[in-house]
């Protein structure tokens, strides 16, 4: 009886494991991350304690909640990413800490165990910006940057959910810009379709379902779904499916999930709101700020647009970027690439234009303004009709007497021999005799002729 208890058991134990998934941090951005800053001198890069994902589920200071970089006492803490400075003062166990909120992300950073502070709350800094130095102030061993991400602040301190700031951010070394390089999406190409989409629930799962990076089992694992939890599937091919749920984004097997719901049709529609554009007349060298938010029911792939000159044509003070998306904030891109107090004087047309992923475009904003002084144009003129239209010359008279004669020949031949002006455009056309549109030594040879007729 033992033995078939205890087979019974192993059997119940290996079909859970076989629905076990890793518990690990919800990953907001899994398939576009943003470009940012790498938060220390690019020369350090040694981290010493990694982000551990079990303090998602058990907030308690033994799980570390970001990564830790090793660099000399006094080096330079940089804004990983633009937004406003929440909070930069003692935060008891962090020591000096600088909190900054990212609202087009909608996430935090925070950078502890500061030496100094160089920024203070309510400060709207840039990425790159110098917002602190290395040190090891409160609950700390050694210099080093304690840099981590959250999406929540409890009594102005972090707190879950975090994010591993590797995953997170794809970063570059400072070099005294901003990074306005909006993000590439980096997700798997597929031929998943939406005809798959709608609400699912897991089927024939006992504990958890995987989320996973790629269309793989052999992909890392990025998340997971409880047995019998409600997720939202967005397309899929029959196998794997893209998947969201909790805040997370990734790939799951359709093998192991059931139909609730399917999705309703959505029609392709957009609109823009809070919108600052340029119009009327803008004093050469005034800055502007662009402001306009794009909500849409389908995906926004795309949008461009700019300042254009009156005719049609494009000035270098336009920008593109693929939101793919249903929201997009033109203050997170188009605002920074684009430089008004860069324009010279004229008429110009600011205009934005959105498409989405069913192909079609919107102009969501269309405006005109002036720079500077501009020139009124000058008022087309037209001669009156004569009454009497002139006698026409005959050809050849080159002096303009109204007849032929020897002194039109010489006039000729004095030209062509370079011993006299040039010709007016009267004269040149008066010269050429035979009509070949030059004037050579045949046309004398016709213009004595006719002259020899005229005068015999």
């Amino acid at each position: 009886m033992k033995n078939v208890i205890k087979r019974a058991a192993a059997i119940l134990l290996t079909f859970a494991l076989l629905f076990t998934v890793q518990i690990c941090t919800p990953i907001g951005k899994v398939h576009a991350a943003p470009y940012a800053v790498w938060p220390t001198e690019p020369k350090y890069k040694n981290i010493t304690t990694y982000f551990n994902p079990q303090r998602n589920i058990n907030d308690v200071s033994g799980y570390h909640n970001a990564i830790d970089i090793e660099a000399a006492g006094g080096s330079n803490i940089y804004a990983a990413y633009s937004g406003e400075v929440i909070s930069a003062d003692w935060k008891g166990a962090y020591g000096n800490m600088v909190i900054i909120y990212h609202a087009d992300l909608g996430v935090y950073t925070f950078y502890a165990h500061a030496s100094q502070l160089n920024t203070s709350a309510g400060a709207k800094v840039n990425q790159g910006d110098l917002i602190a130095k290395v040190g090891s102030t409160g609950e700390s061993s050694g210099n080093h940057l304690h840099f981590g991400i959250c999406n929540t602040l409890l009594g102005a301190y972090p707190a879950r959910t975090y994010y591993d700031p590797l995953s997170y951010f794809v970063y570059s070394d400072n070099d005294g810009t901003t990074v306005t390089t909006p993000p590439a999406s980096t997700e798997p190409e597929c031929s998943c379709s939406e005809d798959c989409a709608g609400l699912y629930t897991t089927k024939s799962v006992v504990t958890y379902l995987n989320i996973r990076s790629d269309h793989s089992t052999n992909s890392s694992i990025v998340g997971s779904i409880p047995a019998n939890a409600e997720f939202t599937v967005t397309k899929g091919d029959g196998k794997w499916a893209h998947v969201e749920y909790n805040g997370v984004k990734g790939y799951a097997s359709m093998d192991y999930m059931q139909l609730k719901k399917a999705n309703e049709p959505v029609e392709s529609d957009m609109k823009i709101e809070n919108v600052a554009a340029p119009e009327g007349a803008i004093p050469k060298g005034k800055a502007f700020s662009l402001k306009g938010v794009i909500t849409s029911n389908l995906p926004i792939t795309k949008v461009y647009g700019g300042v254009y000159f009156r005719e049609g044509e494009a000035t270098s003070q336009v920008a593109e970027a693929a939101p793919n998306a249903v929201k997009y904030d033109l203050a997170t891109y188009f605002d920074k690439n684009i430089v008004f107090n860069a324009l010279y004087d004229g008429e110009y047309t600011y205009k934005i234009v959105a498409e989405d992923n069913s192909g079609k475009s919107y102009e969501l904003v269309k405006t005109e303004f002036t720079i500077g002084e501009v020139k009124p144009a000058e008022p087309v003129t037209t001669e009156p009709p004569e009454d009497d239209p002139p006698e026409d010359k005959p050809k050849g008279d080159l002096n303009g007497d109204g007849t032929l004669n020897v002194s039109d020949a010489v006039v000729l031949q004095s030209y062509l021999l370079k011993s006299s002006g040039e010709f007016s455009e009267e004269q040149y056309k008066a010269s050429d005799m035979n009509d070949d549109g030059s004037v050579d030594v045949f046309d004398l040879i016709e213009l004595k002729q006719a002259v020899v007729k005229a005068t015999s």
